[in-house]
Protein backbone atom coordinates (compact mmCIF):
# COMPACT_ATOMS: atom_id res chain seq x y z
CA UNK A 1 0.00 0.00 0.00
CA UNK A 2 1.66 3.48 -0.55
CA UNK A 3 2.19 5.73 1.88
CA UNK A 4 -0.91 7.83 2.93
CA UNK A 5 -0.75 11.81 2.37
CA UNK A 6 0.06 13.73 5.40
CA UNK A 7 -1.92 17.22 4.93
CA UNK A 8 -5.48 17.80 4.47
CA UNK A 9 -5.11 20.31 1.92
CA UNK A 10 -7.11 20.29 -0.99
CA UNK A 11 -9.65 18.43 1.01
CA UNK A 12 -13.05 17.53 -1.30
CA UNK A 13 -16.62 17.83 -0.04
CA UNK A 14 -17.14 14.79 2.29
CA UNK A 15 -19.29 11.93 1.35
CA UNK A 16 -23.14 12.62 3.13
CA UNK A 17 -24.30 10.21 5.43
CA UNK A 18 -26.33 7.42 4.30
CA UNK A 19 -28.65 7.92 7.81
CA UNK A 20 -29.46 11.79 7.75
CA UNK A 21 -32.91 13.12 7.61
CA UNK A 22 -33.19 11.89 3.79
CA UNK A 23 -36.45 13.68 1.42
CA UNK A 24 -36.30 16.40 3.77
CA UNK A 25 -35.47 19.88 2.72
CA UNK A 26 -32.58 21.46 4.74
CA UNK A 27 -34.46 23.74 7.48
CA UNK A 28 -35.77 20.45 8.38
CA UNK A 29 -32.29 19.12 8.88
CA UNK A 30 -32.40 18.62 12.78
CA UNK A 31 -29.39 19.31 14.72
CA UNK A 32 -28.07 15.55 15.02
CA UNK A 33 -28.02 15.29 11.25
CA UNK A 34 -26.01 18.11 11.09
CA UNK A 35 -23.54 17.16 13.52
CA UNK A 36 -23.14 13.60 12.43
CA UNK A 37 -21.88 15.34 8.75
CA UNK A 38 -19.27 16.63 11.00
CA UNK A 39 -18.59 13.86 12.73
CA UNK A 40 -18.13 11.80 8.78
CA UNK A 41 -16.14 14.82 7.47
CA UNK A 42 -13.44 15.03 10.29
CA UNK A 43 -13.23 11.17 10.63
CA UNK A 44 -12.97 11.05 6.36
CA UNK A 45 -9.95 13.76 6.44
CA UNK A 46 -8.21 12.09 9.65
CA UNK A 47 -8.30 8.58 8.32
CA UNK A 48 -7.09 9.76 5.17
CA UNK A 49 -4.01 11.39 6.87
CA UNK A 50 -2.93 9.26 9.06
CA UNK A 51 -4.69 6.09 7.81
CA UNK A 52 -7.89 3.95 9.62
CA UNK A 53 -5.79 1.94 12.17
CA UNK A 54 -3.61 4.69 13.31
CA UNK A 55 -6.49 6.68 14.05
CA UNK A 56 -8.59 6.52 17.24
CA UNK A 57 -12.07 7.19 18.16
CA UNK A 58 -10.15 10.07 20.49
CA UNK A 59 -8.87 11.45 17.81
CA UNK A 60 -12.40 12.22 16.16
CA UNK A 61 -13.84 13.53 19.33
CA UNK A 62 -11.16 15.81 19.51
CA UNK A 63 -11.40 17.37 15.88
CA UNK A 64 -15.13 18.03 16.74
CA UNK A 65 -14.75 19.32 20.07
CA UNK A 66 -16.90 16.25 21.76
CA UNK A 67 -16.04 14.02 24.49
CA UNK A 68 -15.77 10.14 23.09
CA UNK A 69 -18.67 8.93 25.07
CA UNK A 70 -21.02 11.71 23.50
CA UNK A 71 -19.50 10.41 19.81
CA UNK A 72 -21.11 7.16 20.44
CA UNK A 73 -24.47 8.73 20.24
CA UNK A 74 -23.78 9.02 16.60
CA UNK A 75 -21.90 5.58 15.72
CA UNK A 76 -21.39 2.14 16.98
CA UNK A 77 -17.96 2.08 16.87
CA UNK A 78 -14.65 3.05 14.67
CA UNK A 79 -15.50 0.15 12.20
CA UNK A 80 -19.48 2.01 11.93
CA UNK A 81 -17.51 5.04 11.35
CA UNK A 82 -15.35 3.51 8.41
CA UNK A 83 -18.31 1.60 7.30
CA UNK A 84 -20.70 4.64 7.12
CA UNK A 85 -18.15 6.74 5.11
CA UNK A 86 -16.96 3.86 2.68
CA UNK A 87 -20.75 3.14 1.66
CA UNK A 88 -21.60 6.68 0.83
CA UNK A 89 -18.73 7.37 -0.83
CA UNK A 90 -19.07 4.39 -3.08
CA UNK A 91 -22.56 4.85 -3.37
CA UNK A 92 -21.86 8.61 -4.41
CA UNK A 93 -20.12 7.76 -6.99
CA UNK A 94 -22.19 4.79 -8.39
CA UNK A 95 -24.62 7.71 -8.67
CA UNK A 96 -23.09 10.18 -10.07
CA UNK A 97 -21.60 7.91 -12.86
CA UNK A 98 -25.39 7.11 -13.88
CA UNK A 99 -26.59 10.32 -14.21
CA UNK A 100 -23.64 10.85 -16.52
CA UNK A 101 -24.17 7.94 -19.02
CA UNK A 102 -27.26 6.67 -21.06
CA UNK A 103 -26.87 3.06 -21.12
CA UNK A 104 -28.91 2.86 -24.34
CA UNK A 105 -26.62 5.39 -26.32
CA UNK A 106 -23.76 4.79 -28.56
CA UNK A 107 -21.91 2.21 -26.36
CA UNK A 108 -18.04 4.13 -27.47
CA UNK A 109 -19.71 7.76 -26.93
CA UNK A 110 -20.93 6.20 -23.92
CA UNK A 111 -17.51 5.15 -22.79
CA UNK A 112 -16.38 8.43 -23.27
CA UNK A 113 -18.75 10.30 -20.94
CA UNK A 114 -18.40 7.78 -18.19
CA UNK A 115 -14.63 8.16 -18.32
CA UNK A 116 -15.20 11.85 -17.80
CA UNK A 117 -17.39 11.33 -14.85
CA UNK A 118 -15.01 8.77 -13.72
CA UNK A 119 -12.10 11.54 -13.84
CA UNK A 120 -14.26 14.60 -13.03
CA UNK A 121 -15.53 12.38 -9.56
CA UNK A 122 -11.89 10.80 -8.13
CA UNK A 123 -11.04 14.66 -8.34
CA UNK A 124 -13.68 15.97 -7.11
CA UNK A 125 -14.06 14.15 -4.34
CA UNK A 126 -10.17 12.78 -3.13
CA UNK A 127 -10.67 12.18 0.22
CA UNK A 128 -13.59 9.93 -0.02
CA UNK A 129 -12.59 8.45 -3.07
CA UNK A 130 -9.02 7.47 -1.67
CA UNK A 131 -10.62 6.36 1.23
CA UNK A 132 -12.53 3.98 -0.24
CA UNK A 133 -9.22 2.40 -2.00
CA UNK A 134 -6.67 2.22 1.06
CA UNK A 135 -9.46 1.47 4.02
CA UNK A 136 -11.82 -1.49 2.22
CA UNK A 137 -9.39 -4.09 3.71
CA UNK A 138 -9.61 -2.65 6.79
CA UNK A 139 -13.59 -3.65 7.67
CA UNK A 140 -14.65 -7.61 8.85
CA UNK A 141 -15.93 -9.63 5.43
CA UNK A 142 -19.39 -8.77 6.14
CA UNK A 143 -19.54 -5.04 5.54
CA UNK A 144 -17.00 -6.00 2.74
CA UNK A 145 -19.73 -7.92 1.27
CA UNK A 146 -22.12 -4.83 1.61
CA UNK A 147 -20.02 -2.80 -0.52
CA UNK A 148 -18.76 -5.17 -3.45
CA UNK A 149 -22.26 -5.65 -4.38
CA UNK A 150 -22.21 -1.59 -4.49
CA UNK A 151 -18.79 -1.64 -6.49
CA UNK A 152 -20.10 -4.26 -8.83
CA UNK A 153 -22.78 -2.26 -10.01
CA UNK A 154 -20.48 0.61 -10.64
CA UNK A 155 -17.99 -1.17 -12.50
CA UNK A 156 -20.86 -3.11 -14.31
CA UNK A 157 -21.68 0.58 -15.65
CA UNK A 158 -18.22 0.27 -17.80
CA UNK A 159 -18.45 -3.08 -18.10
CA UNK A 160 -21.35 -3.06 -19.92
CA UNK A 161 -20.76 -0.63 -22.53
CA UNK A 162 -17.18 -2.39 -23.30
CA UNK A 163 -19.57 -5.46 -23.83
CA UNK A 164 -22.21 -3.22 -26.13
CA UNK A 165 -19.24 -1.67 -28.08
CA UNK A 166 -17.15 -5.14 -28.98
CA UNK A 167 -20.67 -6.71 -30.36
CA UNK A 168 -20.65 -3.44 -32.73
CA UNK A 169 -17.16 -4.57 -33.29
CA UNK A 170 -15.50 -0.74 -32.53
CA UNK A 171 -13.22 -2.52 -29.67
CA UNK A 172 -10.22 -4.98 -29.27
CA UNK A 173 -11.40 -8.17 -28.15
CA UNK A 174 -10.78 -9.67 -24.44
CA UNK A 175 -12.39 -9.87 -21.07
CA UNK A 176 -14.00 -6.21 -20.81
CA UNK A 177 -13.57 -6.73 -17.01
CA UNK A 178 -10.17 -6.76 -17.42
CA UNK A 179 -10.25 -3.92 -20.26
CA UNK A 180 -12.53 -2.26 -17.54
CA UNK A 181 -10.24 -2.70 -14.43
CA UNK A 182 -7.23 -1.51 -16.59
CA UNK A 183 -9.07 1.75 -18.01
CA UNK A 184 -10.24 2.66 -14.15
CA UNK A 185 -6.94 1.35 -12.40
CA UNK A 186 -5.52 4.23 -14.53
CA UNK A 187 -7.82 6.40 -13.68
CA UNK A 188 -8.18 5.57 -10.32
CA UNK A 189 -4.85 7.15 -9.22
CA UNK A 190 -5.55 10.65 -10.24
CA UNK A 191 -6.53 11.36 -6.29
CA UNK A 192 -2.48 10.64 -5.20
CA UNK A 193 -0.80 12.69 -7.41
CA UNK A 194 -3.78 15.18 -8.82
CA UNK A 195 -3.07 18.39 -7.25
CA UNK A 196 -5.68 21.20 -7.60
CA UNK A 197 -2.75 24.24 -7.25
CA UNK A 198 -0.13 22.76 -9.41
CA UNK A 199 -1.62 20.37 -11.91
CA UNK A 200 -3.31 20.76 -15.71
CA UNK A 201 -6.83 21.86 -16.23
CA UNK A 202 -9.23 18.78 -15.81
CA UNK A 203 -9.94 18.94 -19.26
CA UNK A 204 -6.45 18.17 -20.48
CA UNK A 205 -6.12 15.76 -18.12
CA UNK A 206 -9.35 14.26 -19.54
CA UNK A 207 -8.00 14.44 -23.41
CA UNK A 208 -4.87 13.09 -22.36
CA UNK A 209 -6.49 9.69 -20.70
CA UNK A 210 -9.04 9.37 -23.41
CA UNK A 211 -6.50 9.37 -26.21
CA UNK A 212 -4.34 7.06 -24.20
CA UNK A 213 -6.81 4.29 -23.44
CA UNK A 214 -9.06 4.17 -26.69
CA UNK A 215 -5.76 4.71 -28.87
CA UNK A 216 -5.06 1.15 -27.14
CA UNK A 217 -8.60 -0.61 -27.41
CA UNK A 218 -10.15 1.22 -30.08
CA UNK A 219 -10.58 -0.61 -33.26
CA UNK A 220 -9.31 0.70 -36.76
Amino acid sequence: MPEMKSSRKSVAKPPRPRDSHRGKGPKSKSKSGTRLEEVLRSAANIFFAKGFHATSIEDVARDVGMLKGSLYYYIKSKDDLLFKLLLAGIEDGDAFIAQQIDPDGDPLEQLERAIRAQIDYIIQNKVPFGLFLHEFDSLPGKRQHKLTAVMSRYNNRFVDLVQKAQIQGKLMNGEPWIIVNGMLGMCNWLYRWYDTDHSSDTEQIKQVFLEMIFSGIRKT
